[in-house]
């Protein structure tokens, strides 16, 4: 019997030792996210020891990917005035470039700004000049740094289904966005539909975007079976929806020609249309 309650209270303290609430005030760091995460940056919570400066290990654990991934160069000195965050990184920082930099940029301002009390970073990497950040630098979940506005040109459906109309869209385009994520928002939005009153959509109901991608100014686009079999307005025309892509996707910089696909096979033929080949609008007639 005592051997039973000697083991019951060693599973006692072994419990308590494994829920036992970490120490230390909680700082909330972005580091790089891994290889099966959708988005480029993580949020972990790591605990700052009691008696530390929380600001100086919230800029070191957001450097050292919080000990997961970390980047080149340690924080040389640190200080906060007025709202502002004065970070200084040493040199091996300087090996950062484009997107990665933009990264380890993001993780360190975002960090810093989500404390209470500060508002902007001014960030320096030894031997370069100083940058002031603050979150509003930072879009989509600190992905890439903030772009530009930029209209995008949809076309969809008269209420007649007579002719294509135009829809735009106001997207922010950054740097490091590639011409495929910007040709797949596109064509996410034409499914989803016109916003444009008296308007209407010129995609099957059901079509999903299986996958697209540019080559040599082709745009390949590789539609579920519904663009084929799916319900449709009545009033819409196959060749109208063909224009319709064929106008919005060539709207978009280097895209000269639609290619067509369902189930990633090509198709052949669109409601009595060849699409066998990469089409244009010289190429479609009516």
């Amino acid at each position: 019997m005592k051997r039973v309650l000697a083991m019951i209270f060693a599973l006692f303290l072994l419990t308590g030792c494994i829920n036992e609430t970490p120490k230390g005030t909680p700082v909330k760091v972005y580091i790089l996210a891994g290889a099966e995460s959708r988005t480029a940056l993580d949020e972990v919570t790591l605990h700052c020891p009691e008696g530390e400066d929380v600001p100086l290990f919230a800029a070191e654990s957001a450097l050292n990917g919080g000990g997961l991934a970390p980047f080149p160069g340690k924080v040389k000195s640190f200080s906060v005035n007025d709202g502002a965050a004065a970070v200084l990184i040493s040199e091996e920082a300087a090996s950062l470039t484009g997107y990665s930099l933009t990264l380890a940029k993001a993780c360190i301002v975002l960090t810093l700004t989500g404390l209470e009390g500060i508002e902007s970073v001014e960030l320096t990497i030894e031997g370069q000049n100083t940058v002031t950040l603050g979150a509003h630098d930072f879009v989509r979940g600190a992905l890439v740094l903030a772009g530009t506005e930029r209209n995008i040109a949809l076309f969809f459906a008269d209420s007649e289904g007579e002719n294509s109309v135009q829809d735009t869209r106001i997207l922010v385009v950054r740097e490091t966005d590639t011409m495929d994520w910007y040709l797949r928002y596109m064509l996410e939005e034409m499914i989803a539909g016109p916003r444009k009153s008296g308007l209407l959509p010129v995609l099957p109901e059901g079509t999903r975007l299986l996958s697209v991608f540019i080559e040599g100014g082709v745009c390949s686009v590789n539609f579920s079976g519904e663009f084929v079999n799916g319900v449709r307005e009545d009033a819409v025309s196959h060749l109208l929806t063909l224009e319709c892509l064929i106008l919005s996707v060539t709207a978009q910089p280097g895209v000269s020609h639609l290619r067509l696909l369902t189930d990633g096979q090509i198709l052949e033929n669109y409601g009595g249309v060849d699409t066998s080949e990469p089409l244009t609008m010289s190429e479609l007639t009516r």
